[in-house]
């Protein structure tokens, strides 16, 4: 997105004034030894670029002034929140050049003044991008900050070439009402001298992480009241007697909630042993699949990759994994099939076109999928409404109903759980959600990405967050989870903790992890599996919570009634009872209102 920027605040520099400016940490003596050069300009005490978005409101406050060692001080003041943190942003310009692949570490000093919000933390965003479009960046990271001075040390390879003046240094400022002080800003370029690993990185972590935290004690009860029904059985023999002694397990084979993967159709329908791997481990660890891009219109108008698609679906099929549709309509130019992004206005008979794109592939896809993403990401992808109206949406939603009306129809969305802004983005999205549904669209559930970054929501939070559907009270899944961090503890820490919060809330109905294998993973660092296959710590969490804790597998012997007693996740279940060499197998459904079950051996 190019950003238009205005010079907004107000502009000091005072010589002499005592702004007590936070010392960065002094570098590891080896580290100054490679003479790295800095790339943040010089003269960024006057030569930089503020975008306040609050035109309309309040002007926010950005200035400047010298420390005692004359190490510029900058200080910004929000006094109104907008829809995106882009949207108020101090920038620099790179003042050496950048080659792809340098080894880099930003390094900045901040402090809040005040922050209103219940922590009293300012949130701001740091990230270094291409000056110009696309403006890919190569590193983006939340900083949450108190009052007292905190230095931070983000390690980061640049992704592309910027000469100078084609890199862009960014701090968003617009999560919060706020007041921050920003000092002794560096990027340093280690070139290639040095291994990214062996630069400092500044720890994250989040409240609610110790390991007897109340609000994971309070969820755990909750997922046993919610999750769990008593698992009643009793034996009898072909008299109707009960019969004392006999073995038995009741194993839970398939959960009724979701425990997904996003799944690349690369590694599905070929027989290398990378994909057998791949293949192995998805039918392992998950029970439901979405596959990440070929379902979507561009990957679909593909022949070479439907065709790959078709048999990476019936592998699905053919294993009893279910199936997520992802996504019919994502109403940005970006993700639209080049055949239509290139034209004005996306050329004549656009409208036709998504309509006849949703006809073929909900035919195609009638009885293989549980759900759609109908729409993707419409509170922030809107190209599509500048050439349409927005009722349009209403139609597509009503389009899908009526080829497939089995298939449960979501809204998915991003920008929730995640951030400081989640209440607002969520309050936007329930107002979205309220026009469709009152345009007449069949929206019956709610897709929430997920994704993370290095830092996390508190867990707490979370629950609360999603407290704020409860009115509307429709199905929720998080679609697309990944924590992007290198810091494994922290990731695995994290996706525990984030599992029990969603798992403990009565509306959400599953859980699907964007990807697990790092070389098929859109965010390599947030995978469960490194390209050799050996775990990550994240991958332990998901192995002890989605196949141990919450895989319920009884082992008992009858009593003198002939019954066992115990509870169990819902779902599923094989229930195999075996006495004198004699063994029975039968199917068994537990949820809320399932019946004791009893079994003739």
């Amino acid at each position: 997105m190019k950003i238009k920027f205005i010079i907004a605040g107000l502009f000091i520099i005072t010589a002499l004034t005592k702004v007590h400016g936070q010392k960065n940490q002094v570098l590891q003596k080896e580290l100054i030894a490679l003479k790295p050069v800095d790339a943040f300009p010089l003269d960024a005490a006057i030569n930089y670029k503020f975008n306040d978005g609050n035109k309309d409101k309040q002007a926010s406050v950005f200035s400047v002034k010298k420390s005692e060692n004359g190490s510029p001080v900058f200080t910004a003041e929000i006094f109104s929140p907008t829809n995106s943190h882009y949207n108020i942003q101090s920038s620099w310009l790179n003042g050496k050049p950048i080659k792809k692949g340098d080894v880099m570490l930003a390094r900045l000093s901040v402090r809040s003044i005040y922050a209103k919000q219940e922590s009293g933390e300012a949130v701001l965003y740091f990230y270094v991008q291409q000056a110009n479009p696309p403006q890919e960046k190569s590193i983006m990271i939340e900083l949450s900050v108190g009052p007292e001075w905190k230095t931070i040390d983000i390690p980061f390879k640049a992704l592309n070439d910027m000469p100078v003046g084609a890199g862009s240094i960014c701090i968003s400022h617009g999560s919060l009402v706020q007041k921050v002080e920003i000092s002794d800003i560096q990027l340093l370029n280690f070139e290639n001298n040095v291994a990214l690993e062996k630069l400092p990185t500044t720890k994250f972590s989040y409240v609610g992480r110790e390991a007897n935290a109340e609000w994971r004690q309070k969820a755990l009860k909750r997922i046993e009241e919610i999750r769990t029904a008593p698992l009643n059985i009793q034996v009898i023999d072909a008299n109707g007697i009960p019969l004392k002694g006999a073995s038995v397990t009741a194993r839970l084979v398939d959960p009724e909630f979701i425990f997904g993967t996003a799944a690349t159709v690369s590694y599905m329908y070929k027989k290398d042993n990378q994909s057998v791997q791949y293949l192995d481990s998805l039918k392992a660890l998950f029970n439901a699949v979405t596959i990440d891009n070929n379902l979507k219109w561009p990957g679909w108008r593909d022949n070479k990759k439907r065709e790959q698609t078709k048999i990476a679906i019936k592998w699905i099929e053919e294993n009893k994994l279910r199936l997520r549709g992802h996504n019919l309509v994502w109403p940005g130019k970006k993700f639209t099939p080049d055949f239509f992004s290139r034209q004005k206005d996306f050329g004549l008979g656009f409208t036709d076109s998504i309509r006849n794109h949703i006809q073929e592939i909900v035919s195609f896809t009638k009885g293989k999928v549980y759900g759609w993403d109908v729409i993707n990401e419409m509170m922030h992808e809107t190209d599509y409404f500048k050439v349409m109206p927005r009722s349009q949406a209403v139609e597509w939603f009503k389009q899908a109903k009526s080829i497939d009306p089995a298939a449960m129809l979501y809204l998915n969305e991003y920008s929730m759980l995640n951030s400081v802004a989640s209440l607002r983005n969520i309050d936007k999205f329930l107002a979205l959600i309220d026009e469709l549904k009152k345009g007449g669209a069949p929206v019956e559930a709610i897709g929430i990405q997920g994704h993370v970054g290095r830092q996390p929501r508190d867990p707490a939070q979370v629950i609360t967050d999603l407290d704020k559907f409860n009115d509307l009270g429709l199905p929720i899944q998080i679609t697309e989870f990944d924590v992007n961090t290198p810091d494994e503890d922290l990731q695995a820490d994290y996706t525990r903790d984030f599992l029990i919060a969603c798992y403990s809330h009565h509306l959400v109905t599953g859980f699907t992890m964007w990807g697990f294998w790092e070389p098929a993973h859109w965010k390599p660092d947030a995978a469960m599996y490194r390209k050799n296959w050996t775990p990550k710590p994240n991958a332990g969490v998901w192995r002890d919570l989605v196949l141990k804790q919450w895989r319920t597998n009884i082992n008992k012997i009858t009593n003198s009634q002939g019954e066992i007693s115990d509870r169990g996740h819902f779902g599923l279940y094989e229930i195999t009872v075996t006495k004198d060499s004699k063994t029975v197998k039968v199917p068994y459904q537990l949820n809320k209102t399932s019946k004791p079950v009893r079994i003739e051996l």
